[in-house]
């Protein structure tokens, strides 16, 4: 269930619970394990090259000190170009280096890795992004832009502090969400995933139903009033059964450690959480949902910006809303009401447009082309007429039956590329003259096919051009029957 569907297994456990059942969480944690243990060997380490393998082998890990800062002084440990170790690197290659130590986060956790540069003594490097290999590795990625680096060298870490600035108020905003989604929905609520980005965030959470437009801005009116209260983030490292008996929030799927990482806001918010956050709630500014929507069965996804992106979004739908308002003449308070009775009088125009093109149509045919015949002692109308959809044939069809009293009616008209045909006959020659038999004969002609009932049948095509010849067909069908 866990593993293919995504169901958490917390809900598993309560739903077992009101059954009267026991779950084998021994079983489950070992599957757990086996399945990590297959995800890392398969994926993650198959594709780190044996240059990482062979430092991480002598026991290597870096120490990260992006929690206190954003610049530090470091050395080369290992260059990396493709898959292969290099000794040395210059200007227009793109490189992989690892240092003893770095401000920059690597991505894990949802967040993001950080982005910037590496510098030393005529050298540059653009850093892209930052990630962690399966034994801690931290690999940062990107293009020297200037000068040569040597392994070894001493170099200067710094991150770009505007894109880790609008990360943290994205993470710390993905922690409020998450408790607010469980004061507003439920305990049912749990994180199934997350995305934390400079430029926007997304939450996976579990939830069996679409939240309805009320809803979502009830959860969004209470993540800004927490964001209002201004309160500070606290981080506290502590021994993880300790964390979990204080009741922090932890994803079940993750592997902690002894010791962990809590991210404390207030009295409503407790997660275990290896990321970065801002300082105090108020520094986000401003949340602001953009979408909510279903990516599987039983799990919903909400994407929202913060700070400057949310005022910018805001900024840019308001301008839309002014410019409308402006196009129709209203007050943007006053645009929905507006638009309604746009909308009433264009289906009242377009009903009364129709009624007019029928009423054409049909003194068109009356006056124009030829006149009713008789063929074998029956009246037979064959006409091209004006009519730009089926439904303006049919009712034109109508009216010209009424008034042959007894006899046919065959109609064709042409719009855009599209032909179309009808044939009608009246109810005391239904025994005689079957409408379906006939449309079915003359369709073709046109690269088309139809049917109905006896008395109305109708047809579309494709070739507008021939639709002389099927009324020529129809004439010929009529004189055999």
């Amino acid at each position: 269930l866990y593993d293919t569907f995504g169901f958490p297994v917390d809900i598993v456990r309560d739903v077992v619970r009101d059954e009267n059942m026991s779950l084998d969480m021994e079983g489950f944690d070992s599957a757990m394990d086996e399945q990590r243990t297959r995800s890392r060997s398969v994926t993650a380490f198959a594709s780190i090259s044996d240059a990482y393998k062979k430092l991480s082998a002598r026991g290597f890990k870096p120490e990260f000190h992006g929690y206190q800062t954003l610049t530090t002084d470091s050395r080369v440990k290992l260059i990396v170009e493709g898959d292969r170790e290099i000794s040395e690197a210059a200007a227009g290659q793109s490189v992989e280096l690892v240092t003893d130590e770095t401000p920059f986060y690597a991505e894990s956790g949802g967040q993001v890795g950080d982005c910037g540069k590496i510098t030393a003594k005529n050298f540059e490097m653009q850093v892209s992004d930052t990630i962690k290999d399966p034994t801690g590795l931290i690999i940062h990625k990107g293009n020297v832009t200037a000068g040569k680096i040597k392994k070894g060298q001493k170099v200067t870490l710094s991150v770009d502090g505007a894109k880790r600035n609008a990360t943290e108020l994205n993470h710390t905003a993905t922690h409020i969400l998450h408790a607010v989604l469980r004061d507003v929905l439920g305990e049912h609520v749990k994180q199934a995933g997350s995305l934390v980005a400079p430029d926007r965030l997304r939450f996976d959470f579990t939830h069996f139903s679409h939240v309805d437009p009320e809803t979502l801005a009830e959860i969004e009116t209470r993540v800004n009033r927490r964001i209002r209260d201004n309160v500070p983030t606290e981080t506290e490292e502590m021994e993880a059964d300790a964390a979990f008996e204080s009741g922090a929030t932890a994803l079940f799927e993750e592997k902690y450690g002894d010791r962990v990482r809590v991210i404390s806001l207030s009295d409503f918010s407790k997660e275990l959480c290896g990321g970065t956050h801002t300082g105090k709630t108020g520094d986000i500014g401003l949340f602001k949902i953009v979408s909510e929507s279903s990516i599987a069965s039983g799990v919903r996804r909400i994407e929202a910006l913060t700070g400057q992106g949310a005022l910018e979004y805001v900024q840019r739908r308001s301008r839309i809303l002014e410019d409308s308002a402006h196009l129709v003449k209203e007050k943007p308070d006053a645009l929905t009401s507006k638009i309604k009775k746009m909308i009433g009088d264009l289906k009242a125009l377009e009903k009364e447009i129709d009624q007019l093109k029928a009423k054409i149509a049909a003194e068109s045919a009356e006056s124009e082309g030829e006149a009713v015949q008789t063929i074998n002692n029956t009246k037979v109308l064959i006409q091209k007429v004006t009519a730009d959809n089926p439904a303006a044939l049919r009712d034109l069809a109508d009216r010209l039956k009424e008034k042959v009293k007894s006899g046919i009616v065959v109609l064709g008209s042409v719009s855009g590329a599209k032909v179309f045909l009808i044939v009608g006959v009246t109810k005391d020659l239904t025994d005689r003259f079957h409408a379906g038999n006939v449309i079915k004969q003359i369709a073709a002609t046109v690269g088309g096919s139809g049917g109905g009932r006896s008395d109305m049948a109708q047809a579309g095509g494709t070739q507008p051009e021939n639709l002389d010849q099927a009324l020529k067909k129809a004439r010929e069908v009529i004189e055999n029957s």
